[in-house]
């Protein structure tokens, strides 16, 4: 019907061009310049972490592209001819895709487990905290939700602390080997649903399944975190177990997966407060799933049918948060003979990120905690507080846009997204290790060897970036809207980020999820170089389509051009923090 076709239209078009737009934005950053974790000087003589910036050479980045485009046209080459004599490329995915997905998953979780092993990190920072007070828990010590503690102060981390008890109960409270590889676990089932989802979405793309798990085994980042226990990957796991069993329901129709992907996201969201970014994604498709079904053709009773079965995922979803923070908070206050406190206002958060830090712009300042303290703890003088330093911080930012406004975004931006380690190297930096790690994982960690890493995965995230352009110009017809799940979390990340407190730690699941759509842009790439080496001389002709494209590309390239010779792109793009911080990055000297 005409409507169901405006509808698909409307959605498919706004989701791609804001996509594209963000995603072009963080590809200019990416080629231009690089973030990473240095040190920078205080008026006193004394130092401190800083993210620095230094240029990039857009060449190089130009240079590994053509080499991957041309090794894409070996490989797709030799796979078209390996599809001779077969009806067609198409078909679904096979056993034996499968098969190597699940063996993939089981040699990554062990070469997490073997990472464990060879470093045996102690926590540090946050998370030691975290599993400090689960480990008093186990004493019987609750002393956490006094007045000006931690659990007083930050109470939805609660149920991340009562997950590390629990745990505890399996591995004593000697290890913390023990939730590391819990991690470890989780890494591996994000990599395989993934890649699952990856088949979901194009089933007839035989073994791009495949390509998507060696693309997230390329990308190493995520793997780092292996050691970090602080929910961000049991978290994720359980937010893209509800996203998968969503797509089967849209798929099937099928209720059985209704249950599981509502116990998924309440699970996730006491684990990790930030997955709520994956709810509202999947929401959201199942809002446009319901108007879809109402406006297409069929029998009245079967859309009814359908409609009435997504609006109960949809509410037992949202039921299923509502209802698993309230079982932990009350298993908590059980627990602890203590009420559970309302904690810091979440508006002083949004205060905090859009202010400066001594780490970078929008990090952690204490603000939250400081006007919390400052108003007695009073949550109603608290929230009044910062909704008046956030109206003055908007009313500066709207007076001088350049200066105040945009030029804070795009640092902001660079801080959370422009560092190609996500400071997984620096997350691990500092930290003491039960055992001597060898020369060359300590090389990894802190030396040398983490200047060649940080270098490779500054290509790597360039190619991500390249990636999904490539998906989304050359799939912008495409039928299947629900393939989009995973940049609408990706955008809702970036947008939610943009205002609360910024760490890449926190955004990277959100880049992880974009691995997939690079995966499938470079796969439908080698496609399409391929078809154009195998046209006939005499008939290589751009059609109108492709002269159009050619335009386009063509103008948007002259616009970055003029773009790239004024003050506000070197303000806001090609940042530079100067010769200092070249020689932190390649640590010289």
């Amino acid at each position: 019907m005409k409507s169901q076709r405006f509808l698909y239209q409307l959605a498919n078009s706004v989701i791609r061009i804001f996509a594209a737009s963000v995603v072009f934005v963080l590809f200019l950053h990416s080629i231009y310049s690089t973030s990473f974790v240095g040190r920078a000087m205080r008026e006193d003589g004394s130092t401190h972490s800083r993210t620095l910036n230094i240029q990039d050479n857009p060449w190089m980045h130009l240079a590994v592209f053509v080499l991957v485009s041309v090794l894409c046209v070996v490989a797709g080459k030799i796979y078209r001819r390996r599809q001779k004599g077969h009806n067609g490329v198409g078909g679904d995915v096979g056993q034996a895709d499968r098969n190597i997905l699940f063996w993939l998953s089981v040699v990554f979780f062990g070469v997490g487990v073997l990472w464990i092993m060879l470093t045996q990190m102690k926590p540090g920072s946050d998370p030691a905290k975290v599993y400090a007070i689960a480990l008093e828990w186990r004493g019987g010590d609750f002393s956490a939700f006094e007045e000006g503690n931690y659990l007083f102060c930050y109470p939805f981390q609660a149920g991340i602390v009562l997950f590390y008890y629990l745990l505890t109960f399996l591995y004593g409270t000697e290890s913390y080997i023990g939730p590391q590889v819990v991690n470890a676990v989780a890494l591996a089932v994000i990599y395989l649903l993934l890649s699952l989802m990856v088949r979901s979405f194009w089933k007839k793309e035989r073994g791009l399944s495949v390509l998507a798990y060696v693309a997230l085994m390329c990308w190493t980042p995520l793997f780092f975190f292996v050691t970090y226990i602080y929910g961000i990957l049991p978290g994720m796991a359980c937010s893209l177990g509800m996203m998968y069993l969503a797509l089967r329901y849209v798929e099937t129709r099928k209720w059985r997966y209704i249950a599981p992907a509502a116990l998924c996201i309440g699970m996730a969201t006491v684990l990790k407060m930030n997955c709520l970014i994956y709810l509202v994604a999947v929401v959201c498709f199942l809002v446009y799933d319901i108007v879809d079904t109402l406006c297409g053709c069929g029998e009245r009773r079967d859309k009814w049918k359908k409609c009435a079965a997504s609006a109960v995922f949809l509410l037992l979803m949202c039921t299923s948060v509502w209802g698993c923070g309230k079982i932990t908070e009350k298993w908590v206050e059980h627990l602890s003979g203590y009420d559970m406190p309302e904690g810091e206002v979440m508006v002083s958060w949004v205060v905090m990120g859009l202010q400066e830090a001594p780490k970078g712009p929008g990090d952690y300042n204490g603000y939250n905690g400081d006007v919390f303290a400052r108003n007695n703890y009073d949550t109603q003088l608290a929230t009044e507080q910062s909704l008046a330093d956030l109206r003055k911080i908007i009313k500066r930012m709207w007076e001088n846009p350049l200066d105040e406004g945009v030029t804070f975004f795009a640092r902001k931006t660079a801080y959370q997204w422009n560092d190609p380690t996500f400071i997984s190297m620096e997350r691990m930096r500092g930290r003491k290790s039960a055992i001597e790690m060898a020369p060359p994982i300590r090389s990894l960690i802190e030396g040398k060897g983490s200047v060649a890493l940080s270098v490779w995965l500054n290509y790597i995230q360039t190619l991500v970036f390249t990636g999904v352009l490539l998906y989304l110009f050359l799939n912008w017809k495409s039928k299947n809207l629900y393939e989009l799940m995973g940049l609408v979390v990706f955008l809702g990340g970036y947008l939610f980020h943009m205002v609360w407190e910024a760490s890449a730690s926190y955004t990277i699941p959100y880049f992880t999820v974009m691995i997939p759509y690079a995966a499938k842009g470079f796969y439908d790439w080698a496609k399409v170089i391929v078809d154009l080496g195998e046209r006939p001389r005499e008939g290589i002709r751009m059609n109108r389509k492709e002269a159009v494209c050619a335009m386009g590309v063509a103008a948007l390239l002259v616009l970055v051009f003029c773009f790239t010779r004024t003050n506000l792109f070197h303000r806001t793009i090609a940042l530079d923090d100067g010769a200092e911080a070249i020689t932190q990055y390649y640590h010289r000297g």
